[in-house]
């Protein structure tokens, strides 16, 4: 039995084709770069804001979005740990848009099905952090965040 060189080249093609199917994924896996710890802690006033959440949205160098969002929620002392994909993985270098969501206040069961019940308003309700944009650098991020009034 011979081969020609067309049954070669195809035999080859195919190998080749193969080959970048399954390193495709490994490949597009590596980017968008390693993860930064970033933890800090969340005041108002001097004080921890006692719950609430943080997201973390990218800004690229001309405005559009760079990397993956990610997120923290704000423990009852204050502190948060940003996460991207798992809890507490961290955040992908580069710069950041913060955006502040306050807690809902607890409700009892009683008060959440009664439909004449207004729950209280958060004391958070209407803040923003002080610094509305933040770096995150490789390695290891302390990002403490004040919040003020809207506006201020």
């Amino acid at each position: 039995m011979t081969i020609d060189s067309r049954t070669t080249w195809r035999w080859c093609s195919q190998w080749r084709a193969a080959l970048l199917c399954l390193a495709a994924p490994l490949l597009l896996a590596g980017c968008g770069g390693r993860l930064a710890s970033v933890t800090g802690k969340v005041t108002y006033k001097g004080e921890a804001v006692k719950g609430g959440n943080l997201v973390f949205s990218p800004i690229g160098s001309d405005g559009t979005e760079a990397a993956k969002p990610g997120a923290g929620d704000i423990q009852s002392d204050g502190t948060y740990t940003a996460s991207t994909k798992r809890p507490k993985d961290g955040l992908q270098v580069g710069r950041y848009r913060v955006i502040f969501t306050p807690p809902e206040a607890p409700l009892t069961e009683e008060q959440r099905t009664d439909p004449r019940y207004k729950a209280p308003l958060s004391p958070y309700l209407g803040l923003v952090p002080k610094q509305p944009e933040v770096e995150v650098k490789s390695g290891s991020n302390t990002i403490d965040l004040e919040l003020v009034p809207r506006g201020k």
